[in-house]
Formats: C-alpha cells, structure tokens, sequence
C-alpha cells in the first residue's frame, strides 16, 4: 500500500505539468468569454472552408452579444482537424479582429515574397496570435517547396494542417471577409 501511495505522490507533479502545459490564451475575446457571471449570446457564422480531407480548415465568424450590457464582440475560429484510426479530434483557435489586418498582412507576403523564392538554408516565417493560433510557412528542403501551415494550438502537432498554395487566397478572403463581418455585426 505505501507503494502504491508513493507512486501516486511521485506522478501528481507529471499530471499537474500535464495541464499547465496547455497555453493560456490572452484572446480578449477569450477573456470576454470566460467572464463570470456573465449571460452570452453567442452568433456562428460559417465561412468558406479552406481545403479538403485531412488537411480541411473551418473558418466561423462568432459574435458574442452580453445579455446584460448589450456590449458585443467578434472573433474568427478557425477549426483544424485530425483524424485517426480511434476519433477524430478538432482543435480551435481564435483571432481577435485587431490581428486580423496584420494576419493578412503576413499571409501576403507568404504568397508574394517568401514562398516564390528558393532559400540557401532552412527558412520558416510565422504569425501568431494571442490565443496562441500559428499561421506560417517553412521550407520543407527533401520536396524543394514551400510549406504553408495553420496551427490552431500551439501545444501539439495534431492541430496543424497545410495550406495549398492554390487554396492560400481563400483563406486571405475569409480572414477580410470576417473582419468586414464583425465590424458590420458588432456596431
């Protein structure tokens, strides 16, 4: 028995690291969200998907209305997907408007000045967000391409999912077209 209890003494450390590991958002629109004592609508608004099958990335605008003080507020979800012979796990992450405009800035110059060129060494360019959502491209030296990628959680691999170059314009219209969305949604 005093095993068994040392044991779990020793693993509690590795269950706790376990959680902390997962990043805190600084999202405002997390924030609002998780606001206690708070009474939320809340709007979804699909967008267009970007790719197919494995490598789908679901946009979705969402406003956010306070039932009690009537203040709104928008954000993009983008949802990355990874399936597997046991489920299929999605993982979301959030932009707030005000990173829209530099996220598309970025994305821009992936497609204009980073990804028509061919680099001398290993190269990666990336934009993140405060709710941790990585969007960038790396050279991926063994095809002699670049590789454009959308990570909705920065703590694992799984939620990652590339980005045809021919599908990259898409998604610069979805992130323009969510921002012209909230603002118009959130007056």
């Amino acid at each position: 028995m005093k095993k068994i209890i040392i044991l779990i003494a020793l693993m509690m450390p590795l269950v706790s690291y376990a959680q902390d590991s997962k990043e805190k958002s600084s999202s405002k629109t997390v924030e609002f969200l998780s606001k206690d004592g708070s009474f939320l609508k809340k709007e979804f608004y699909d967008q267009a998907t970007v790719g197919s099958s494995y490598n789908k990335i679901d946009c979705q605008v969402l406003i956010i209305t306070d039932m009690k003080s009537n203040e709104k507020r928008g954000c993009l979800r983008l949802t990355t997907h990874y399936p597997s012979s046991s489920s299929n796990d999605d993982y979301i992450g959030t932009l707030d408007p005000d990173e829209l405009d530099a996220c598309v800035m970025c994305l821009q110059k992936i497609q204009t000045d980073i990804t028509t060129t061919t680099p001398e060494t290993y190269t990666e360019a990336e934009y993140k967000t405060r709710d941790g959502v990585q969007i960038g491209t790396y050279w991926n030296k063994k095809k002699s391409e670049w590789i454009i990628y959308v990570q909705t959680k920065s703590y694992t691999s799984r939620s990652m999912s590339t980005v045809d170059s021919s599908n990259l314009p898409n998604l610069i219209q979805n992130l323009k077209d969510a921002k012209q969305m909230i603002v118009t949604k959130t007056k």
